[in-house]
Order: structure tokens, then sequence, then C-alpha cells
């Protein structure tokens, strides 16, 4: 791997996790209710008291898994609780190591078995067993642990109120921020379209389109399919956040809401769709032309500043009046009148017809874009004016334990089942190895171990570099500081800042988190029991023991591989993609309104499905190829396929952007649509090169007629006829609908063209 591929890897352990944004405030909350107690122990002359009461609330925090006040409140007093009782255990265990083991096996089992055991097991986490391992190598002479455990408990105690103070009602709001995170990916992806540069050879309409067999085709004068790269790229997390926009407001139709607030919010979110689908259609347009460039950039820049805007009012960054009313947006005028002195120079051959009909599109794409985006701007003002009003607390479910599931989960074919074995098999072995080589602070080798292991073994490989990166430097900080401060009251004070900061950046990265975290835990225990600057040396050679360990065992012990699974999974992706393209073609073929926003029931739950199924596999794909014992070029392959069928979904939704009365009408529409989703879900069968050749002759069927078109237009333009003549009309709804069919052609052939192949598992 060259330097700059390292560099690449490297950055990306530190990338922002998506939707970790409206949580970093809920982060900020978490570091003051923690480090206040620090505070508190300063001002009541006992550091050390302040510090053992913040470590109760540091172990409980991370049992913290969000939700309604109410229910999360009990959750967190549970783990107090617990988490205090497991301290209090490895306090009367420190002289009987080997039950020590015993309980932290047991802990260790049932935290990885999670909910399939009880739901309550999977909010508590790991964090009993760690409290059992604090307490466990808190063998410092003089210090009174059973007090230590009363004030664990205090703590733990604390921040489950504290927190329950400082979260303010549910409200309306807390919906608005997750609608408001789609329009402001959506600006960003808008000003990133304006040209920097030329066009490049992707963009030139002299580049002839690939057909479905992937050979040139030079009849066409419309201009080209657009390269994949180009759509691809238009809006990367848009359809996430759109998700999590939509499960946001689909709450409000549930017990927290009601019916009124939720007809609100609904048309908001449905404008985020629409934009995020024709921002793609115009990315698929291309580079716009010479001749409109500069109108073209100034315009997109317009618009992404205002869909960021209006994100901002609807997270209360802004007045509720600042971007929801104002004047049109700047830059529409300008852009319009280029495209008009453009098409009136066109007959004297200043400019091409294909140049001319991609400005054209581009214009009507973005009357389309400024004209939806003022109807949020309307729909944002009515919705921000009842910000605070309050969604009434879900009702409690009862929680029981479902023995059946249980039973099912207890065996080795159980993915979970593997995982808790593997987790406690070497958890325990690392907790032995320490004990019996008695090496200085091991219960950090077996913290390790609970903190990287995860079921899949990629994830796991990527937590290990995240762990020991961030060890290093947040530990190295931490003797930095052990060994200039001595002072318990400064010492405080810095952890106050470091707990924050770490507490707000922890939703963003777990290496954030490991930096900071690292540090915390090493001057908690200064400020209890002051030490030396060596023994963040020794607990940094600890934790690499540690994540040596777990990454030998997730390769080693009951192993659950991704790769064999990637033929299945992207199998699964390519029928939800086929199933689709062939319901968006089909309601493509049949007489709607114009620029009908809403593609239907049908159409939305067959693209949720394709979406889903190509997270899935994605994510798969990523794991497979970070285990070894696999065929790297089959792993390329199903890679390839993926990225083919992302495309693929971002060409089909800007399609549907296109649907008028006049789309059925294309000549051999009919003909495409029955062979385009057979052509991919039948990749592997005899039967696909049939689709494919029937797929390629209607798309000469199409070109064909458009390139007819276009010569009678440049007939009529000779003749000076510059009116709106059938022709013209013809190519405007004709034109865009051919080429983005040209392109889906060209991505179905990829996908079909790369049949997966078997892998072995080690």
């Amino acid at each position: 791997m060259t330097g700059r591929g390292r560099g690449r890897r490297t950055a990306g352990l530190f990338a922002p996790a998506a939707g970790s944004r409206p949580a970093v405030v809920a982060g900020l909350g978490n570091g003051i209710a923690i480090s206040v107690l620090l505070l508190a122990g300063l001002a009541a002359g006992n550091a050390a008291a302040g510090a053992w009461a913040a470590l109760g609330a540091y172990v409980t925090a991370f049992t913290n898994k969000g939700g309604p006040r109410g229910p999360r409140t009990r959750h967190l007093l549970v783990a107090a609780v617990a988490n205090a009782a497991m301290f209090w255990v490895g306090v009367g265990t420190i002289s009987l190591v080997p039950l020590t083991g015993v309980v932290l096996a047991v802990l260790v089992f049932l935290a990885s078995m999670g909910s399939a055991v009880h739901p309550v097991l999977e909010r508590l986490g790991t964090m009993p067993a760690t409290a059992l391992l604090v307490a466990a190598g808190s063998t410092t002479a003089g210090v009174d642990m059973e007090y230590a455990t009363l004030l664990v408990l205090a703590g733990g105690l604390w921040y489950a109120v504290a927190t329950a103070v400082l979260t303010p009602p549910a409200r309306l709001r807390d919906v608005l921020a997750h609608v408001a995170q789609p329009y402001r990916l959506i600006g960003r992806h808008l000003t990133a379209l304006a040209p920097a540069a030329p066009p490049d050879a992707a963009g030139d309409p002299a580049r002839p389109p690939r057909t479905a067999r992937g050979a040139a085709r030079p009849r066409s004068g419309a201009g080209p399919a657009p390269p994949h790269s180009t759509v691809g790229t238009v809006h990367p997390g848009t359809t996430d956040a759109l998700r999590r926009a939509e499960g946001a407001t689909r709450e409000l139709r549930g017990p927290r809401g009601d019916e009124h607030l939720a007809d609100l919010t609904d048309p908001l979110v449905r404008h985020a769709a629409t934009l995020a689908d024709l921002t793609t259609a115009l990315a698929a347009t291309g580079p716009p032309p010479p001749a409109v460039r500069a109108p073209y950039a100034t315009l997109t820049e317009a618009v992404g500043r205002q869909l960021s805007q209006l994100a901002d009012v609807l997270t209360r960054r802004r007045q509720a009046t600042d971007g929801v009313e104002g004047a049109p947006v700047p830059g529409l005028g300008r852009f319009e009148e280029a495209c008009d002195r453009m098409r009136a120079e066109m007959p004297a051959g200043a400019h091409t017809y294909p140049e001319m009909a991609r400005a054209g599109r581009q214009r009507r794409l973005l009357d389309r874009i400024t004209a939806t985006l003022a109807d949020a701007r309307a729909e944002a003002r009515a919705l921000v004016l009842l910000a605070a009003t309050p969604l009434s607390a879900p009702p409690a479910r009862p929680v029981r334990l479902d023995r059946a599931r249980l039973r099912e989960a207890m065996t080795l074919r159980s993915g979970t089942f593997r995982h808790a074995l593997r987790t406690t098999a070497v958890s325990a072995a690392v907790f032995a190895l320490v004990h019996w080589t008695a090496l200085p602070h091991g219960e950090w080798a077996v913290l390790a171990v609970l903190r990287v292991m995860r079921p899949q073994y990629a994830v796991t490989r990527e937590r290990v570099a995240q762990r020991v990166i961030g060890n290093v430097v947040g530990g190295t900080c931490a003797a930095v500081l052990i060994a200039a401060v001595h002072e318990p009251a400064a010492l405080s004070l810095i952890l106050f800042v470091v707990i924050t900061v770490g507490f707000t950046l922890r939703p963003v990265n777990y290496a954030f988190w490991v930096v900071f975290g690292t540090p915390l835990v090493l001057l908690i225990g200064d400020v209890s029991h002051p030490g030396s600057w060596l023994d963040a040396a020794s607990r940094i050679a600890m934790t690499l023991v540690g994540t040596a360990a777990a990454l030998v065992g997730s390769r080693l012990l009951w192993p659950s591989w991704e790769h064999p699974r990637l033929d299945t999974e992207t199998a699964h992706a390519r029928h939800a993609c086929a199933a689709y393209l062939d319901i968006t073609l089909r309601s493509l073929g049949q007489a709607g309104p114009r620029r009908d926003t809403d593609p239907g029931p049908d159409v939305r739950h067959a693209r949720t499905t394709a979406e889903k199924a190509l997270a899935q596999a994605a994510a798969t794909s990523r794991h497979a190829h970070r285990e070894p014992g696999h065929d790297r070029s089959a792993l390329d392959r199903a890679a390839t396929t993926v990225d083919a069928l992302t495309t693929l979904n971002l060409l089909v939704a800007a399609l549907a952007t296109h649907r008028t009365p006049h789309t059925p009408r294309i000549p051999a529409l009919a003909a495409y649509t029955d062979h385009a989703g057979p052509a991919l879900a039948d990749a592997s069968s005899e039967e696909s090169p049939r689709h494919a050749d029937a797929l390629t002759d209607a798309l000469d069927v199409m070109c064909l007629h458009l390139e007819e078109l276009h010569v009678r237009r440049h007939e009529e333009l000779a003749a000076g006829r510059t009116g709106d003549t059938p022709a013209r009309a013809a190519i405007r709804e004709y034109g865009p609908v051919i080429e983005l069919l040209q392109a889906i052609a060209a991505a179905v052939d990829d996908a079909r063209a790369r049949p997966q192949r078997a892998t072995t598992a080690p």
C-alpha cells in the first residue's frame, strides 16, 4: 500500500459518523454532568472523593442509549446500582482472583448476548464488568474502597438525575432537527455542482454515450449519458438522513405526537426527498455549457446557501423569518437570460443544438428546484412557530424474557452466541494471563478486549486500529500531564475540560473518544491516588496486549466471516434494485399529471427496499475486504457490482423526476420496460443476453427517433421557426428521459456483466 493509501485509511478511522451532529449537544450535557462532580469534590476539599464519584457517573454514562426521558432515567438508575454492585464485588474479591475471573466471565457473556437474553443487558453492556475490573485493579494502600463504592453509587445516581434534569422535554423541535439534516446535505451537494473548471471529456457533447453492451453510439445528437461517477457522488449520506427524517416524523402519528403535527411535517420531508431527486437529475445532465457556466454556478451556489439557511431555521440557528421569507433566489434571472441569449444565438452557429438542449434541461430542473425550495420555505415557516409544541412520552412497554428466542440463540449457528463465547474466552484468557504474570495495570488489557471485540472481524480490526492510535496519543498526553501537574485541584480542572470535550466528540467517532477517554481514566486515577507517569506507559502497553488478543481471538475462535455471505447479499440487492427499476419504468409509462412529485406508495416501498438491501450489501462488501483468506478479485467484482447498483438507484430516482403526460409516447419504452428489470435480475441466467439484446434494440429505436427529431428541429431553425413547435416540445420531453435510459442500461450492464462467484471461508 502506498503512503497516500495508508494516509487515507488512517484518516478514515477518524471520519465523522453519519447523523452524529444532533448527538453532539447531548454529549456536551453528558460531559458537564460528569465533570461537575470533580469540581464539587474540589470545592469540598476532597478531590479524591470527587474523582470516585465522577468514575461512577462515567461508567453509568456509557449505558445511556437515549430515548424518552422517563424510561431512560429508569434504565440509568438501574445501571448506577448494577455498576456500584459490581464495583463492590470487585472490592470484595481483590484477594480471590479466581472468583473475580468467574464473575467477569459471567458478566462478559451476558453483555455479549445482550437483547437475546434481556433488553436491560443490552443497555448495561460491559459497564458492570468495567466497574468490576476497576475495583479489582484499585489496590492502592490507604484507600477506603468501601467508601469509594458508595461514591461510585452516588456518582451514578447523580448522573441519572442530572441527565433527567438537563434533558428538556420532548418537543417538535427535536423532530425538526432530523428534518433539517437532508436540506443541509442537499445544499452542500448543490453548491458542489457549481463548475470550477471547463468541462472535461465526460461532459463533452462530442463523446458518444455507451449502450447496454458498452459500445459507442454515435447517432444521438442530444448529448451523452452522464458519467456514473458524477451521478454516484450527488448526495452521499442524504438517503440515510432522509430515512431518519421519515422515521422521526412517523413517530408523530404514534403515541408521541398527533395527526396535526404529522400533517405539517410530512410535506417538508417530501420536499426534501423531491429536492434530493431533482439534484440527482441535475447532476445527471453533466456540466453546463460554457455560455451559461458562470450564471449556473452562481445560481447553484445561491440555492445551496438558501437550503443551508432553511436547515438553520429549522434547527433554531436563525430567526424564523431568515431564509424562509424574502426575494426569489438570486441568480435565477441571470441564468434564464443566459439561456435565452444562447437560444437566440444558436441559429447563427454560435452554439450547438445539444449544448442548448442541455442548458434547457438544466434550466427546467433548476426552476423546479427553486419552486420546491419556495414551497419548503413556506412549510418551514409554519413549523418553526410550533417548534416548542410538547410531545407526549410513549407508553412504557413491558419487557419479558423470551425463552424461545433465547433457546434459539444459544447454539453455534447463532452469530450472537459465537460472539459471546469468543469475547468471554478471550477476556478470561487475558485476565488469567495478566494475573499469573503479575503485569501492572493488567485490567487495562481486559478492558481493551471488551472495548474492541465486535461480532464482525472487520469491525474489530477497525476498532483495534482506532484504540491503539487513540490510546498512544491520549496516553502520551496523560503521561505529560501526570509528570507536570501534581496539584489535585489543577488536575480536576483539566479533567473538566477533557471530559466535556471527550463526551462531546464521542458520538462523532470512536477514535476521538479514545484520544480523550484514555487521559480521562488515567487522570481520574491520578486525582484519587497520585502515581507516576510510567503508569501511563504501562497502561498503553496493556492496551496493545489486549487489542492484539482481541484481533487473534476474532480470527481463530468461532469466527463469523462476512465474505461467504457476499453472494447472497449482492444477489438480494440486485433483485431489489431490479424490482425498483421495473416498477419505476412502469409508472413512467402510465399517463399522469405533469411534474407529479409523489411517485406513489408502491414506488416508495420498492425504493426503500432497494436502498436497505444496497446498504447491507455495501457494508458486507466493506467488511469482507478486511477479512483474511478470501478471493480478492471476486470481492472486487462484487464491490463493482454494488457500486453499479448504487449508481443505478440514483439514476432511477432521477428518471422519476421526468415523468410527464408525454413520457408514455416515447417509442420502444414498453419494450425497454419489459426487459430492463429481467436483464438485471437474471444476471447469471441464460436469458440475460436475450434481455440485454432487447434492451439495446429498444435504445436503438429511441435514439433514432430522437435523432429524427433533432434533424427536424434543425430544419425548423434554418427556416426561422424559433417558436415552441411539436418537434421542440418532443425533444424537451424525450431527450432527458432517453439519456437517462441509456445511462441506466449501462449501469445494468455493469451489474449484469459481473456475476458473483463463490468465496470460501478460511
